[in-house]
């Protein structure tokens, strides 16, 4: 996706869809969603995936 596009997509998520989604679920479901989401990351691309992912989208943008 490319950075024009990107940008009002992230700002409607930041200031619309999180917000409203984290009124519509308990301090407990958001927790454990989060830890789920982050169980599933080390599943997919291992215990320091994220890091890593983000190391290569830096060497990418380079």
């Amino acid at each position: 996706m490319s950075k024009s596009l990107y940008r009002p997509h992230e700002s409607r998520e930041n200031t619309v869809l999180f917000p409203a989604f984290k009124e519509r679920v308990s301090k407990n479901e958001y927790d454990a969603l989060g830890e789920d989401f982050e169980k599933k990351e080390h599943v997919k691309f291992g215990e320091d995936g994220f890091d890593h992912i983000v190391t290569e989208v830096a060497e990418i943008e380079k």
